[in-house]
């Protein structure tokens, strides 16, 4: 359209001026309206701020006259667009609108700044409607990329193009808000998530570990509780009110209230959940910790995506809109939609089922839209979601082999033994880890059981066949030692994904693995020396990983709990059970963002240092396969199947 050319803007504050600073920077000529000269002066010194970061000195002054400031609305009067930013109070809104129109062009585009206050309300006041819309800018606003555009009920279709053709030019992205919600789409989210970080505060949980969680895990820029702070907690709570009146079915949690009661609203009044020096935001120092994987990110991520399913299901937004708004109106990593595919649709809405019949809370009532999503898929694991996604399955035998848009699953199935290990399973693990090496789109490998164990171990169906030391012989060369050898060259990350039993060579399969993340209900034990045979992987690698505290369990066969493995060095992290997802997704997702010459370097670091154990390695395997020959050995194998204790002579 090319028609809008200059623009006005009433209020100097924090959003006026940046709005005003943004708009001369791409060229617009701006007049800055304002109730007095004092306060316009103060604004133009802090732009003045602003710009000597951006530009250079000497292109400063080219910028700032292009600003006009006046106290005088008739100013107004050749302004093309003119857009109100002045403080959240519907009368004071309404009564700077009456003020414009006595001024302002027939044509003249005209836009709120509100982030609470109805479009509608306000359009109601002002004869224009049809010239009416919501522009939403972050804070501030020289700095985010997106912009809120609230359609009103009449906005035209003239308007909206005119207010894109002015995003457009001063170089920020958008989003359309098609219906006036309360919260519009980014509050509307936000308020949902502050809502739910809140709740686990009150729960109990401590607010490092909160923000631990939202920034290592989730990888937020910022934790929820320090963002309260930094946003201001009297925001919030006037937010969360403004919604209540308008019919939202939300709550006060009771530390908000007794927070604003007692003035402690965040950095600028020098405490909120945090103390701040000078009324100065500082993010807080904060490292990762094993206390954060205690709390469900999956909490965070339910209420923003039932709240997103609303926003869908009621034509508010689009899909692609409600990602954008999240990753550039507030930096998350990926929008909730993507988060909610990767975590399981299925996990999302059980999550919420479960917080709803606990609590009651109409925040956790799962949204209907997003139930029915379940009839097309449950998210990456099925390739359909609220978005496609690479996805296939292949079985060979009693293992399978998902490639899961940028790592590849490996699972045992055979739950009903428990995925204990028999021939094909040694050797089509092998097949399909060789398979991921070669594709390229693979980055990482996950190593898995289905049902609700990890790997029990060998198959005592299949070792009690090995009547002589020939037999475990072929074992040992056509299956065993191929896989060992493969994981112990292998070029790409492995991951063990353990729940339930990680027996035997099921946690010699977590020994050869790169990462290990348990449920924090996993068991594991090396008890082969019970059936007198023994833990050949466990025995020398286990050395290595554990500093000899492996020999104990060797000896003993004694079983070890997931806190235990971790002291060990057996696993990496512990999960609660129903997070091994989540934590398998944050795992291989971090390192999908890896180049895979540096991973590949790694990888080659590392099994260099485990070449010294090769041929203790095939010493030992050669152990087991000479107590095959032993007359403990079978009755160990005729014992453990007859569920009696075994008889041994040392022969």
């Amino acid at each position: 359209m090319g028609n809008i050319k200059k623009v006005g803007i009433i209020g100097s504050g924090t959003m006026g001026h940046g709005i005003a600073e943004v708009s001369a920077l791409n060229s617009y000529d701006v007049v800055m309206i304002d109730v007095s000269q004092e306060i316009l002066d103060n604004a133009i010194k802090k732009i003045e701020s602003s710009l000597s970061k951006l530009i250079e000195k000497e292109k400063i002054y080219d910028i700032i006259k292009k600003i006009k400031t006046s106290t005088d609305y008739k100013d107004l009067s050749d302004c093309d667009l003119i857009i109100e930013a002045v403080p959240e109070n519907y009368d004071l809104k309404v009564k700077v609108f009456k003020n414009v129109l006595e001024y302002a062009k027939k044509d003249a585009i005209l836009a709120t700044n509100t982030s609470t206050i109805p479009i509608n309300d306000l359009a109601k006041a002002i004869d224009k409607k049809d010239k009416f819309i919501g522009i939403h800018f972050m804070n501030p606003p020289v700095l985010m990329p997106l912009i809120e555009l609230i359609l009103g009920k009449e906005t035209s279709k003239e308007t909206l193009e005119g207010i894109i053709e002015y995003v457009n030019k001063i170089k920020k992205d958008y989003v359309l808000v098609k219906k006036d919600v309360p919260g519009f789409l980014v509050n509307r989210i936000n308020t949902k998530t502050f809502l739910e970080s809140i709740i686990m505060l009150e729960e109990g949980y401590n607010k490092e570990d909160i923000d631990r969680m939202t920034r290592f895990r989730l990888g937020f820029p910022m934790g929820f509780i320090e963002l309260l702070d930094y946003v201001g907690i009297d925001v919030v709570y006037n937010a969360l009110n403004e919604m209540i009146k308008r019919g939202e079915k939300l709550f006060i949690p009771n530390i908000l209230e007794k927070m604003v009661k007692e003035g402690k609203i965040g950095a600028k009044a020098g405490e909120g959940f945090y103390k701040y020096t000078n009324k100065i935001f500082k993010k807080q120092i904060l490292a990762p910790s094993d206390s954060m994987y205690k709390l469900n990110p999956a909490r965070i991520i339910s209420v923003a995506v039932n709240e997103a399913a609303w926003l869908i299901e009621n034509e508010v937004a689009s899909k692609n809109d409600i990602e954008k708004s999240m990753t550039l109106g507030m930096n998350w990593p990926y929008g909730p939609l993507y988060y909610a595919d990767h975590y399981g649709l299925d996990n999302i809405i059980n999550l919420l089922d479960k917080r709803y019949k606990e609590t009651g809370y109409e925040l956790y009532k799962a949204n209907q839209y997003l139930v029915n999503m379940l009839n097309t898929g449950k998210g990456v694991k099925s390739g359909k979601g609220f978005f496609d996604y690479t996805y296939s399955i292949e079985y060979m035998g009693p293992v399978s082999y998902e490639i899961v848009e940028n790592h590849a699953v490996i699972t045992i199935r055979r739950p009903n033994r428990l995925n204990a290990l028999n021939e094909d399973v040694w050797k089509n693990i092998r097949i399909f880890l060789e398979k991921a090496e070669n594709d390229k789109r693979v980055y990482s490998v996950v190593l898995t059981g289905e049902g609700s164990s990890f790997c029990s171990g060998d198959d005592i169906e299949m070792m009690k066949n090995w009547t002589n030391s020939s037999v475990a012989k072929k074992w040992l060369d056509e299956l065993a030692w191929p896989l060992v050898n493969t994981m112990l060259n292998y070029t790409k990350p492995i991951i063990a994904a353990v729940k339930g039993y990680a027996f035997g060579g099921g946690m010699e399969l977590t020994l050869l693995s790169d990462i290990v993340i348990s449920t924090e209900s996993a068991i594991f034990s090396i008890p082969e020396s019970v059936i007198a045979a023994f833990p050949p992987i466990a025995s020398p690698l286990g050395i290595y990983l554990t500093n000899k505290k492996i020999v104990r369990y060797a000896l003993t066969g004694d079983w070890i709990n997931a806190d235990e493995a971790k002291n060990l060095g057996v696993v990496d992290i512990v999960v609660p059970d129903e997070q091994l997802d989540i934590a398998v997704f944050e795992i291989t997702n971090k390192i999908s963002k890896i180049s895979p010459l540096s991973l590949k370097a790694v990888k080659n670091a590392v099994n260099s240092s485990k070449s010294i154990f090769v041929n203790p390695l095939k010493n030992s395997l050669n152990e087991l396969v000479i107590l095959a020959d032993s007359k403990d050995f079978a009755e160990g194998m005729r014992s453990f199947l007859e569920k009696r204790k075994p008889i041994y002579k040392g022969e």
